[in-house]
């Protein structure tokens, strides 16, 4: 192919930096692929990058500004898409179990939609200041003598530094040599790129496959029969498995129902170890454990959450904290384990947990007994907290938070047949109440757990900032775990809030969703699995309600109808028109005399 012009674009940096994390359910191994289609293997120096040289020039993916990305059916196989003249080039990433050596892999695909023949680079850039040698030989690519890449066949040229040249300037002028340099190519400080060029004609597919988690030698690698692993609509058809346990959402938000499935997947993914990670393998910290607990929970995720609350007491030190710096990494495991407890009813699990629960409780109790709340000798406020609170903000952040861990653990040690212990937590949480009036401490604010009251306007902007992907970044990872569990539990929020035996709908609900429907399926709730659906009738809305479950219950709907409750465990009723105070009168004041005349014909079951 002659030289083309290169699609150059210095594209804002914002863009360049975020990613999705990749990975499988159990067998570790992670990858990142950015908003390019450039990916990288967790723990790895090196990264791969896609060429195509198509009629008018070549477009290099990390450069270009006509790439599209979006997750396949809202689960973790990327789909990214390189516009050209006449169609697109389609890759699509995810991750696999390979049968023959039971390691992770990751599988990239590349697919020529278009309606012309194109040239495909696959380039391998080492990471600066990263000394290391790319070799070819046997069909596998190995960087310092590991296996990186397979390819489903074999390159016919190789793109590498010549004449002060770089490989892609050698690639793309149409200079690519016909066999790889004997003694590989050596990097010694700078990065260092190899290209591997293959023709694509129009619908042919190029197949390449990349070792994830440990190092693996090229004779393992070798061993991997490309055509036996699933391809990628199976492995869509299996995480759409794995997260049909989980409840359905039907809100008015614009692809809100697309951002709660991809985070769901995204969250397994998270989950996946022991301990979550954040990228490049981090731990999170305590609290952050504890909200991805719960957002599993409250999301019908409870066997992965039991998993990571098994895991984390081995970080549980002797004197019951699971991290002495900070208060709330303590008092969440408390609160995460009693929704654990109170969501999926495995009262036996509490009975398991009841020594741990007493000796966090204790922990707590011994600040709170030695502080009385006063900054110069009190834990509350010291050691470590989140950014943006200052120090009388922390006070009331770690009081909200004792006061929370302190309902919980009376909760937990009760129903584990604990009345004693119970009792002495219940005469530190009536002593810390007190505290908190006399010394004017707010019981509202961060840590109290209660939704926000702006929370739809806050999921729109989740929902703004998080497509195509659905993934949120924070200052470290740009696929931030606790981001996406603060964005399911923010939808919980919205939806429901259950403490004992109470069940308060649509606690979020605002004038923005006045006359909108709503419909909610098989969500976790301390009463059972609860289905409900809002259904409008002029200005007034018709609800109906089924838990499934025999406890006994009360549900409300306090943000629309303030004097509506009931204690059946289906039905179905006409609230009282909503009123806000900046709605428009000819909607709070429709004609409430034809409305109530308007039958409720929504049917009275979801099963």
């Amino acid at each position: 192919m002659e030289r083309a012009e290169l699609d150059q674009n210095a594209n804002d940096q914002a863009i360049a930096d975020t990613w999705v994390l990749l990975g499988t359910i159990g067998a570790g191994g992670r990858a990142k692929v950015d908003r390019r289609g450039v990916i990288t293997p967790e723990g790895a120096t090196w990264s791969l990058d896609w060429w195509v040289g198509a009629e008018d020039r070549w477009h290099v993916a990390s450069g270009a500004a006509l790439v599209r990305q979006s997750l396949i059916e809202s689960t973790p196989v990327v789909l990214s898409a390189m516009r050209l003249q006449g169609g697109e080039i389609e890759q699509r990433a995810w991750c696999v179990v390979d049968g023959s050596t039971g390691s992770p892999v990751l599988v990239v695909a590349f697919h020529n939609a278009t309606s012309i023949p194109v040239a495909l680079a696959l380039a391998f850039t080492s990471a600066p200041n990263a000394s290391s040698t790319i070799d070819f030989a046997d069909g596998i690519v190995t960087i310092d003598g590991h296996a990186v890449a397979a390819f489903s066949r074999l390159p016919s040229r190789f793109g590498i530094e010549l004449d002060g040249r770089s490989a892609q300037d050698v690639t793309t002028a149409g200079d690519a040599v016909n066999a790889f340099p004997a003694d590989g190519i050596k990097s010694t400080g700078a990065s260092t790129t190899a290209s591997f060029v293959f023709p694509l004609p129009h619908t042919a597919t190029l197949q390449v496959v990349l070792p994830l988690g440990a190092a693996m030698s090229a004779a393992d690698l070798k061993r991997c029969d490309l055509t036996a692993l699933p391809p990628f609509e199976r492995v869509v058809a299996g995480w759409k498995a794995q997260t049909a346990r989980a409840p359905k959402f039907d809100l008015p938000e614009r692809q809100s129902e697309e951002a709660i499935d991809g985070s769901r997947s995204h969250l397994l993914v998270h989950v996946a170890g022991e301990d979550p990670l954040r990228w490049p393998g981090v731990p999170v910290n305590g609290l952050e454990r504890s909200e991805l607990m719960m957002a599993l929970d409250e999301q019908g995720l409870s066997a992965e959450s039991e998993r990571l609350l098994v895991a984390s007491t081995d970080l549980q030190n002797a004197d019951g904290s699971f991290d002495s710096s900070r208060l709330d990494a303590t008092a969440s495991w408390v609160v995460a384990l009693e929704r654990h407890v109170a969501l999926s009813g495995d009262e036996a699990f509490a009975d398991q947990m009841v020594e741990r629960v007493a000796s966090a409780a204790h922990w707590i109790a011994k600040r709170q007994r030695g502080s009385r709340l006063r900054r110069s000798s009190s834990f509350f406020a010291n050691g470590d907290g989140p950014i943006g609170l200052d120090a009388d903000q922390r006070v009331g952040y770690d009081a909200r938070w004792t006061v929370r861990s302190y309902r919980s653990a009376v909760a937990l040690l009760d129903s584990a047949g604990q009345p004693d212990a119970a009792l002495a937590v219940r005469l530190h949480l009536a002593a810390l109440d007190d505290e908190m009036d006399r010394r004017g401490v707010s019981k509202v604010g961060p840590g109290d757990g209660t939704v926000a009251d702006e929370a739809i306007a806050q999921l729109r902007r989740e929902l703004l900032s998080g497509e195509p992907l659905w993934t949120w970044p924070s200052e470290t990872d740009a696929h931030d775990p606790s981001r996406t569990a603060a964005f399911l539990r923010t939808v919980r929020a919205i939806v429901a809030s259950d403490a004992d035996d109470v069940v308060d709908l649509l606690p979020g609900f605002n004038e923005e969703w006045l006359g909108q429907p709503i419909a909610v399926h098989r969500l976790p709730t301390t009463v059972g699995l609860l289905s409900f659906a809002l259904r409008w009738h002029g200005a007034r809305p018709a609800l109906l309600w089924e838990v499934e479950g025999d406890r006994d219950l009360t549900i409300t709907c306090a943000s629309i109808d303030s004097e509506w409750s009931t204690t059946d465990q289906r039905g179905e009723a006409l609230l009282a028109a909503p009123v806000f105070d900046h709605v428009h009168s000819h909607f709070a004041h429709a004609s409430e005399e034809s409305v109530a005349e308007t039958p409720v014909d929504e049917g009275t079951s979801f099963t």
